[in-house]
């Protein structure tokens, strides 16, 4: 089975996902007065803990540390979900009408 440059990227990605938030995990940082100071190793990471800022996952202090916030993250995942879901009925209504025109065309010839 031959691996896509594209897959080999998305798996890069989420292993770095995974990396800051086990450092979180590992530290137990899960609210304001557990929050540590966390420095990317490399731009892919630095990267991911800027979109988990950036949602609201990932929580500075006023003090430059930093904290994950477990509901921010389950409410994330649910946006994320819905938006799938909405790509995917999307989808397949525009197969049902592509179906429906082929169909139809192809009846009156």
């Amino acid at each position: 089975m031959a691996t896509t440059g594209a897959s080999v990227a998305a798996a890069i990605v989420a292993k770095a996902r995974r990396d800051v938030c086990e450092h979180f995990e590992q530290y137990d940082a899960f609210a304001p007065d557990d929050a540590v100071a966390y420095e990317p190793p490399d731009r892919i990471h630095r990267t991911q803990f800027d979109a988990l800022v950036g949602r609201g996952i990932v929580k500075p202090t006023a003090d430059g540390r930093y904290w994950f916030d477990r509901a921010a993250e389950r409410e994330d995942e649910q946006r994320r979900r819905a938006a799938a879901l909405v790509v995917l009925k999307v989808a397949l209504i525009v197969l049902a009408i592509t179906i429906a025109v082929v169909a139809i065309t192809t009846s009156l010839r």
